[in-house]
């Protein structure tokens, strides 16, 4: 290259190296950043999620094959791997992460080249306005009048590419092929050189801004914020997953709760009723006043309806279950009985490290993650603004070869010599005085900016709160069911104590029946106390944003 700097600029080999290596360094810079646009590695919030065990059990549960088929019996873990496939508030929510890539793919096809064809014919036929004298050569006399009628047609087909770049600019590569015919091919001594001609220019413009709209940052910055706006949506699919797996094992154990519950109520009113017979051959034997009778029937009575109350709730248990599984409305959604065949474990509660726990959540819940992207989203909009505030300068620019002859073969031939070229390049600055409405749209994300990043201080701060209070919540259940445990066994032993007292006439019905009711009241409480501390562990879970079932 220093040779032809040297030498003759004008020589067609310098000239055609020159075109050559011009339309090479625009197209490396044209294509350079594709593989970065497409092809970025997630970033750091993509990559977080909160982690699941997928668990060692069996499949999904195998639904009844027709309504008539009135029970279906589901483990804990069988009716959360049924919900998670059922489910339609996740059935919904999995749907917005796709919505939000469509957002992402269109943000990116800002930088997807074009193609386009123009094509033109025209003619044109001008009205003379003069006349030619024609003269003798020889005498110079006038031999008569030509009157010339300029004449031209013209047709033009120009394909062309053009696309922007990540660094801001843009560029456009046009292939100009035309054909002339013009009249008169001669005027005087001037004779046009091929009639009719084709003619070829291949031309490369472009415009690269230098101060504002410049940078890859600036210009893939709506591809960044639509990514952070799918891991929101895949963030907020995780949270209605964990809460769904929540309010499974919630509605599961109260499901639970309730059929046990009424259990205690009818062997409550067989006690009822056992000891009712029982007073009856008493007073058929003389043993006891016929007046102790009214208490024990109304007992009987009262236990009756403590049985009707408890199969109302297990119905609405059962309900409320069934909604959040969805089993398909051909099988009888509403129709089919639910059978649990889990009961409540209990362990004893070791130290939980609430510090642990919050460290936990601040890397895996999704409010957490959410509120993390949201400021880092805000964050590049803030950057957009601070670069909206410099002064427009472009640097533009436009080279172009051509080339002609007497048909498209020769024309073609001559562009590639490069004997006729043409380049320019060119500045423009444009800075608006005062410059108000970018100082105030980068004032106004500077604002937006803190109140995310107050938001995400506010998560959390209620994050660590939730958590302190479930831990609490989890340890006084597991008292609460050591103490209910040891109320039972103290109820049942004080009953016989009594009962025994009554059939020797030291005690009366009365105090029996007292007794029973406390018997009853404290076999409720346990196992209340018991899905209690089991739901609270699944509330753990939830407020931790730990998924132990495999969501796929």
């Amino acid at each position: 290259m220093g040779r032809c700097w040297e030498s003759d600029h004008g020589s067609p080999g310098c000239r055609k190296g020159w075109w050559a290596r011009a339309m090479m360094l625009w197209l490396v810079l044209s294509v350079g950043y594709v593989p970065v646009l497409y092809g970025q590695p997630p970033s750091a919030a993509h990559q977080r999620s909160a982690p699941y065990v997928a668990p060692s059990g069996s499949p999904a549960p195998v639904l009844p094959a027709s309504a008539t088929e009135r029970v279906l019996a589901l483990s804990l873990e069988d009716a959360i791997r049924l919900a998670l496939q059922n489910n339609l508030d996740i059935e919904r929510d999995r749907l917005e992460p796709q919505v939000a890539h469509t957002q992402v793919e269109r943000a990116r096809a800002a930088f997807d080249p074009s193609v386009g064809l123009t094509t033109s014919l025209s003619q044109t036929k001008t009205i003379p306005q003069s006349q030619t004298l024609q003269f003798d050569s020889e005498t110079g006399a006038v031999t008569g009048v030509s009157i010339i009628r300029p004449f031209a047609k013209d047709a033009a087909v120009t394909p062309n590419f053009k696309q922007q770049i990540v660094t801001g600019g843009n560029y456009e590569l046009r292939f100009i092929n035309t054909w002339n015919r013009s009249a008169p091919a001669r005027s005087g001594l001037t004779i046009r050189l091929a009639n009719p001609r084709y003619q070829g220019t291949l031309q490369l413009t472009f415009t690269q801004p230098l101060l504002k709209n410049f940078g890859i940052e600036i210009n893939t910055a709506p591809i960044r914020q639509a990514q952070n706006t799918e891991e929101i949506a895949r963030q907020q699919l995780l949270q209605t997953i964990l809460n769904t797996v929540f309010a499974v094992q919630q509605g599961y154990w109260e499901l639970v709760f309730h059929i046990q519950d009424l259990g205690v109520k009818r062997e409550a009113q067989k006690l009822a009723e056992d000891f009712l017979a029982e007073n009856k051959l008493r007073v058929a034997l003389g043993a006891l006043a016929p007046v102790e009778l009214v208490q024990s029937e109304t007992q009987v009575k009262q236990r009756e309806g403590e049985v009707i109350t408890a199969e109302a709730a297990v119905r609405e248990a059962e309900d409320v279950l069934k909604e959040i599984l969805n089993i398909p409305e051909s099988l009888g959604t509403w129709r089919i009985r639910v059978q649990p065949t889990d009961t409540p474990p209990f362990v004893p509660m070791a130290d939980i490290s609430i510090d642990e726990k919050v460290a936990f959540a601040l890397q895996h819940r999704p409010d957490i993650i959410q509120s993390q992207l949201t400021v880092s989203s805000q964050e590049i909009a803030r950057n957009v603004a601070r670069n909206q505030r410099l002064p427009q300068l472009d640097l533009g620019g436009t080279a172009s070869v051509g080339g002609f002859g007497e048909n498209l073969g020769s024309a073609y031939t001559d562009v590639g010599t490069a004997d006729g070229y043409n380049w320019s390049v060119s500045l423009a600055f444009t800075y608006p005085l005062g410059n108000r409405a970018a100082k105030n749209v980068l004032q106004q994300q500077n604002l937006l900016l803190q109140q995310a990043r107050i938001d995400q201080r506010k998560v959390e701060r209620t994050v660590s709160r939730q958590i302190l209070q479930t831990v609490r919540n989890l340890e006084t259940a597991s008292k609460r069911v050591e103490v209910t445990r040891a109320a039972t066994l103290l109820a049942r032993s004080q009953l016989e104590v009594e009962q025994e007292k009554f059939r020797l006439g030291l005690s009366t019905s009365f105090n029996v029946l007292q007794l029973q009711n406390q018997l009853t009241a404290a076999r409720s409480d346990e196992i209340r106390a018991l899905s209690d501390y089991n739901e609270a562990l699944g509330q753990l879970d939830q407020r931790t944003g730990t998924l132990r079932y495999d969501t796929e």
